[in-house]
């Protein structure tokens, strides 16, 4: 039986583009190792979120993460010129595809444990992307 590449999600994903950074959790610091300068002084990665929804986050990164990785991640809020945390969570690596010869990766990751404070950014942002699509779509500034 043969792969059609389909991919089956659970809950709706939305396709944005919103700068984020990642770091290797701590528990899993001693799996992966970066070269000198790739990360900042806090292990921290920058990367660019291209779809969020309930159950996860899609990023794209100049770096690959293996598979069952533990990461950190902070999203930047929405149109928000200062380096404001929106959204902080735990994610787990699902994913890892290249995507260019640059190389580039598309990593698909789904939320660890889900707190109080977790589930408030998600729900946050969904409410924000799904304004923008109403918005986006209802004729509204013509």
């Amino acid at each position: 039986m043969s792969n059609s590449g389909l991919v089956v999600r659970r809950t709706e994903r939305f396709e944005i583009s919103l700068p984020a950074r990642v770091r290797v959790a701590m528990h899993h610091m001693d799996s992966v190792q970066f070269a000198k300068g790739v990360t900042d002084s806090d292990r921290w990665i920058d990367i660019e979120v291209t779809d969020f929804g309930l159950g996860g986050v899609g990023f794209v990164s100049d770096l690959i993460l293996p598979r069952e990785l533990d990461l950190e991640l902070e999203i930047f809020d929405i149109g928000d010129q200062s380096d404001q945390v929106m959204m902080s969570c735990q994610m787990k690596v699902r994913r890892v595809q290249m995507i260019d010869r640059r190389p580039a990766y598309l990593l698909g990751c789904a939320f660890g444990t889900i707190d109080e404070e977790t589930q408030s950014g998600i729900d946050l942002l969904i409410t924000r992307l799904q304004g923008a699509s109403e918005t986006q779509f209802s004729g509204e500034g013509e």
